[in-house]
């Protein structure tokens, strides 16, 4: 499987990637809708920023799609400049424009800035202590990361104290969802329908053969996930290297995903699945505790 997912398919996955939409992601609470004066009140604001905005501040009701129109109605913005203003959204990748609705949605950008303002970094902090303690009991690897568009992003990274050996991925790392078995935890752990959304974005990125080999991986993680809690793979970062992945989902956070790391060489490798992905899943479990406390 090394060979299969090999440098060349990631830098491609990664320059190809088309970040899905996720409306029900919600960046901020609604604000007043925009008026002219505001841009002007204020020596401070710059019109046409604010406008750009309110432009993106319209979709933040229930409705997925708008036109023109109805931007305009929301905002209070002439038509003639939400259209001027929504040519360029699009064009930077904050809008998609539908040509058979003649309407846009929040796109990629957006998506992008929600990613990075909602890294959830409370939990971040409260993992931090129980990752490098399962780091240094066990001698092995272990990150926390979430989803960036159709990749995996590193939050946080702890290495054992007591084994030199260890993984060369570090904080802000980004990874294919489709080709790390932490993507294929964290989709093991989604909605089907959010997760079948994501698997149609990813699948126009792989050759035929490719895709389907990393939807038997992906299909085989999730069967794993079902039966044990975690899924775990040999080979995948390394000819001797076994990671152990699960799903982490705290209430009103984003989905997650812990991995750990470590050499079979040490153990069996069955006995080593087993024993960190029972370890992994307890952390998890922790971790929920916690989180729940402290909420």
């Amino acid at each position: 499987m090394s060979d299969l997912i090999s440098t060349r398919n990631k830098a491609l996955v990664r320059r190809a990637a088309i970040r899905p939409v996720d409306v029900r992601i919600v960046l901020r609470a609604p604000r007043a809708p925009y008026r002219e004066q505001a841009s002007t009140d204020n020596g401070k604001l710059i019109a046409p920023i604010v406008r750009g905005f309110a432009v993106l501040d319209a979709f933040l009701e229930q409705d997925q799609w708008l036109a023109n129109g109805d931007i305009a109605e929301r905002t209070a913005i002439p038509k003639a400049t939400v259209s001027r203003l929504t040519r360029t959204l699009t064009e930077l990748g904050y809008l998609t424009h539908s040509d058979l609705l003649k309407k846009y949605r929040l796109a990629s950008a957006v998506l992008d800035l929600g990613y990075a303002a909602m890294a959830d970094t409370d939990v971040v902090s409260l993992a931090r202590g129980l990752m490098q303690e399962f780091a240094d009991v066990n001698g092995v690897y272990v990150a926390l990361a979430g989803r960036d568009g159709l990749d995996m992003i590193l939050f946080e990274n702890c290495h054992s104290s007591s084994t030199l050996a260890t993984i060369a991925l570090g904080v802000g790392e980004h990874m294919p969802i489709a080709a790390s078995p932490l993507g294929w935890a964290l989709l093991a752990g989604l909605p089907n329908t959010e997760r079948t959304y994501l698997l149609d974005r990813i699948r126009p990125h792989h050759k035929r053969d490719l895709w389907m080999l990393l939807r038997q991986r992906i299909d085989e993680a999730a069967d794993q996930v079902a039966e044990k809690g975690y899924c775990s793979s040999t080979g995948d970062w390394g000819a001797d290297i076994t990671v152990v992945a699960a799903p982490l989902h705290i209430a009103g956070r984003l989905p997650m995903a812990l991995v750990c790391a470590g050499s079979p060489r040490l153990t069996p490798q069955t006995r080593l699945d087993e024993q960190l992905g029972r370890k992994l899943v307890t952390l998890i479990h922790q971790l929920k505790k916690n989180a729940a406390v402290q909420a």
